[in-house]
Order: C-alpha cells, then sequence, then structure tokens
C-alpha cells in the first residue's frame, strides 16, 4: 500500500495540517469567500439594527434645495421576494424643487438588497452623466453611501460596484454622496411602488408619474410658498 501525501484539494505534494488549513490556495479561496460573506452581511444586519432602534437617524429628514447650477437626486431600492425581483427608482430635481429627470428599472439578477442599492445608484450616476449634468449630490441609503465615502477597505458584496461608482465621478465637475434619511424619500419611495405596480423600466425627461409629480409640487410649495 502506497501513501499519497498530496493534498486533497490542490495536489500538492504537502499534506500537513497547517497546509491544508492555512496555506493551500483553495483553503485561502474559500476562506476569503466566507470572509466576504459574513462583512457583507454584518454590514446589511448593522444597518437594519441601527434603523430599529433609532427610526429618527441622523441625516436628512426632508428634502433639501441643492445649490444653485447643482441638481440632487435619490435613489431607492427594494426586493419583491414573491417576485424575485428587485426595483429601482430615481428622481433627479434642481435648485428650484423643479424635475429633470425620474424613473424606475427592474433588476433580474440581483438578489439581496445591498446588490440592489448600489446597481441602483451606479445607473442612475451613469444616467444623471449622460443629461449632461456636471454638479450632483446622489443621495441614498446609509449603508451604500458610507461604503463609497469610506477609505477603509470594502469587503461587503457591492464592492466591485462602489468602485465602479468612484470611477463614474469623473464625468462630473463635482459629485458629492450623502446619506438621506427615509422620511425624505417620500417621492423617490413612490417612483419605487410605481415600478412594483409595472414591472417594466420607465424612463422620463422634466416629467415623473403623478403621484411623483403631486409630492414634488407639494415640497416646491413647501419651500417657495406663493
Amino acid at each position: 500500500m502506497i501513501a499519497d501525501s498530496r493534498c486533497i484539494r490542490c495536489h500538492d505534494y504537502n499534506e500537513s495540517n497547517t497546509y491544508l488549513v492555512r496555506d493551500c490556495c483553495l483553503a485561502k479561496q474559500i476562506a476569503d469567500e466566507v470572509v466576504t460573506f459574513i462583512s457583507g452581511f454584518s454590514m446589511e444586519y448593522l444597518e437594519l439594527s441601527s434603523n430599529l432602534q433609532h427610526p429618527k437617524p441622523r441625516g436628512m429628514i426632508c428634502w433639501n434645495p441643492p445649490p444653485s447650477g447643482w441638481v440632487k437626486f435619490q435613489v431607492n431600492s427594494v426586493f419583491s421576494t414573491a417576485r424575485q425581483k428587485a426595483i429601482s427608482g430615481f428622481i433627479i430635481r434642481d435648485e428650484e424643487g423643479n424635475i429633470m429627470g425620474s424613473g424606475f428599472r427592474i433588476h433580474h439578477l440581483v438578489r439581496t438588497v445591498a446588490l440592489a442599492k448600489a446597481t441602483a445608484l451606479l445607473l442612475d450616476v451613469q444616467f444623471a452623466s449622460r443629461m449632461g449634468f456636471k454638479y450632483v449630490i446622489a443621495e441614498s441609503s446609509r449603508m451604500v453611501i458610507n461604503n463609497i465615502n469610506s477609505n477603509e477597505e470594502d469587503y461587503s458584496k457591492p464592492r466591485l460596484l462602489t468602485w465602479d461608482l468612484k470611477a463614474s465621478t469623473r464625468n462630473f465637475s463635482e459629485c458629492h454622496f450623502q446619506f438621506v434619511a427615509r422620511k425624505g424619500k417620500s417621492i423617490v419611495h413612490a417612483m419605487t411602488e410605481e415600478g412594483l405596480r409595472r414591472l417594466e423600466d420607465y424612463f422620463w425627461v422634466e416629467d415623473a408619474p403623478m403621484k411623483a409629480f403631486d409630492l414634488a409640487a407639494s415640497d416646491h410649495r413647501s419651500h417657495w410658498p406663493p
């Protein structure tokens, strides 16, 4: 009987316990995937638990207009377990509260809320760039914004999308990302609800669905009373 001293995973001639659990290239790959999964799950858990413990987190509660010459767009995403699809909505407004663009998308291959939010923000940044805006403020959830603004190593699942987001900002003269609380996103929530109802992609230039348009008009009256 001949004993085979090769590693059962990578077939390297080293079957020590240390090699099997630490040095084997396949063991390293598995360990990296486990770390990535746990880190991404932890970030989602922390955001959800923070929202439960602090129903009014620090951040903007109502919509505030951007500086003159800038546009501000908000993004919101939801994941429909029943339909196994993610739906994202966005709306772009100028310093006077006018709607410059809006829309919603259906994401068929996205399976988590974190990926849906990062994907939506990336696509909408690209949409704003194609419309020719140069000074942009993008508002989204705490988790996505923290990943973009952080200088630390990113182990979350959407990290590749985060890198693409940072690269996409080169198309603007200036682009800032900031967190907005749920109460400050009523209009973009209306866009997402409309996307859930229609279940297909729609885009508008200087317009929006009726409910979102009415909410924007109400915002406008509160900031610029007649």
